[in-house]
């Protein structure tokens, strides 16, 4: 089974909506900018409840965050990279089977990764959460 067209196409998709939203973003922004220019100074003060530390919350753990995201897709790279190991040796005697699994291990790339990725993430928040309480 060829799954070249179920993600080429919706990866193309998704970036011409994207690249088509930021150019409408683009002008939306100017038009803001050019209203903001007719306003009087006295309504442009930027209030004390936006700039607080409670407007930006998780801040505090973006550090911590960031860091078991990328632990955990290391470690599953280096699982993945195990277990591509693993089963080539096992397979490498039959050739038959090598060609059907080939697809499997290009999905052990990219599954291993986003599994201990997330996993990293749900420690992060169970710290946070611990922390906050």
């Amino acid at each position: 089974m060829d799954l070249t067209a179920i993600i080429v196409v919706p990866t193309v998709m998704y970036f011409v909506y994207k690249f088509l939203e930021s150019l409408i973003r683009k002008k939306e922004r100017m038009m803001l900018i050019e209203k903001l220019e007719t306003l009087p100074p006295q309504s442009l003060q930027i209030s004390e409840a936006f700039c607080s530390k409670d407007f930006f919350p998780n801040k505090r753990f973006s550090g911590l965050r960031f860091g078991l995201l990328l632990a955990g897709i290391g470690l599953g790279l280096i699982v993945a990279w195990a277990l591509i190991a693993i089963v080539y040796v096992e397979l490498e005697s039959n050739i038959k089977l090598s060609h059907q699994f080939t697809d499997m291990l290009s999905i052990i790339f990219l599954a291993s990764p986003a599994l201990f990725g997330g996993i990293g993430l749900i420690i992060s928040y169970v710290i946070e959460r611990n922390q906050k309480s």
